[in-house]
């Protein structure tokens, strides 16, 4: 029985994610929180509810009876193997964090006009990012210093403190795992990318706030002639999940939304009351650990 419920368990969820994708809210008119939060429900729930059934399944153990029928071993090692494999997954990100972090130890710390510090990495092209996970680090590399004007250079800064004051880092970090561990759901990739794109936008909005929206969209435009350029750090490749930057997901489509998102107004989101929503979310994700009552 325990067998049949995880792979009825993987079924929902591949059929979840499929409708889920369809429905995410992808239409760059649609209210930024309608679009965050219809993709990031797409995204997580799916593999979160696969996660949940194997620790039930295995919380239950192989003796008993479920539903009148019994049980046997097989789902228990099918779920250990599920939370094994989100284990090594977690090992893995871990490892790759404390990679990136070791190695942006090694640049120097320098002092930014603007006030603060950063670390400064070779590199002709313009990049400014926040590397980390709780407190993150500024990161900015020479092109940034040398080929930026002073009112380029704060409206970048601002763009960055935004994915500090918001945690992007550890955020990102979190949904990396699901992204590794799901990799086998399909649109995996597709939601990835579009979770990126919003949380760029997220930070160009509040960016916005302190500057000038068109300075930070000529720049988004700037940044996008070397499209072809290395986009992050090389030395700092393997820390990806840990690695906010301001000039991420610059294809020609992107671009245009998030461009677009500045010079218009932005819609009005839906009136519904978000805590309530909220509410929703969590009792979809608890839910299968409610099978653990039909166990006898």
């Amino acid at each position: 029985m325990h067998s049949s419920l995880i792979v009825l368990t993987i079924l929902l969820a591949v059929v979840w994610r499929w409708l889920g994708e369809s429905s995410a809210g992808r239409s760059p008119d649609a209210p930024w929180q309608d679009r965050w939060e219809s993709t990031l429900r797409a995204f997580c729930l799916p593999p979160l509810t696969v996660l949940l059934v194997a620790s039930a399944v295995l919380s239950m153990g192989h003796h008993g009876t479920m539903l009148g029928w019994s049980v046997s071993p097989v789902g228990c090692w099918v779920s250990l193997g599920v939370l094994c494999w989100f284990s090594g997954v977690l090992v893995y990100s871990l490892g790759r964090a404390l990679v990136a972090h070791g190695r942006l130890r090694r640049y120097p710390t320098i002092a930014l006009p603007q006030g603060g510090v950063a670390r400064c990495v070779p590199g002709a092209v313009p990049m400014a990012a926040q590397v980390g996970l709780w407190r993150s680090s500024l990161l900015v590399s020479q092109g940034w210093l040398d080929h930026l004007t002073p009112a380029e250079q704060r409206a970048m800064l601002a763009h960055e403190q935004a994915h500090a004051d918001f945690h992007d880092p550890l955020w990102f970090f979190g949904l990396g795992l699901l992204r590794r561990f799901g990799c086998w759901l399909p649109h995996t990739t597709a939601l990835w990318d579009d979770l990126l794109l919003l949380r760029e936008m997220r930070a160009d909005q509040q960016a916005a706030t302190t500057s000038d929206p068109l300075v930070l969209a000529e720049l988004l435009v700037k940044l996008a002639r070397q499209i072809t350029l290395a986009l992050q750090p090389p030395a700092l490749g393997t820390g990806i999940d840990c690695f906010a930057a301001f000039n991420e997901s610059l294809s020609v489509s992107r671009l245009e939304q998030r461009v677009n998102a500045l010079l218009t107004p932005a819609p009005e989101a839906d009136p519904q009351a978000p805590g309530f929503r909220h509410l929703a979310w969590l009792a979809a994700a608890v839910l299968p650990l409610a099978t653990t009552w039909l166990h006898t």
